[in-house]
């Protein structure tokens, strides 16, 4: 029985970085960076698809604004 799977959803922390907004996805302790938060979405999905081989069309991004780092995303 083949049925419409629902997207998987992940929550993204972003906050402000000299000339760039951080995007930080603590489920799979992961970041990148964009320039425009209106990229912010659609970086963040192409972010956990790569990493994780899910398919960008089944990935939900909520997107966070912090006003600083709740996380180093670096270890």
């Amino acid at each position: 029985m083949g049925g419409v799977s629902s997207p998987r959803r992940f929550a993204v922390d972003a906050w402000p970085s000299d000339r760039t907004l951080v995007l930080y996805v603590p489920e799979i302790e992961a970041a990148t960076a964009v320039r425009d938060l209106r990229d912010a979405e659609a970086a963040a999905r192409d972010l956990i698809a790569v990493l994780t081989g899910l398919d960008p069309a089944g990935i939900e991004c909520e997107v966070r604004l912090s006003r600083r780092a709740r996380v180093t995303p670096w270890r």
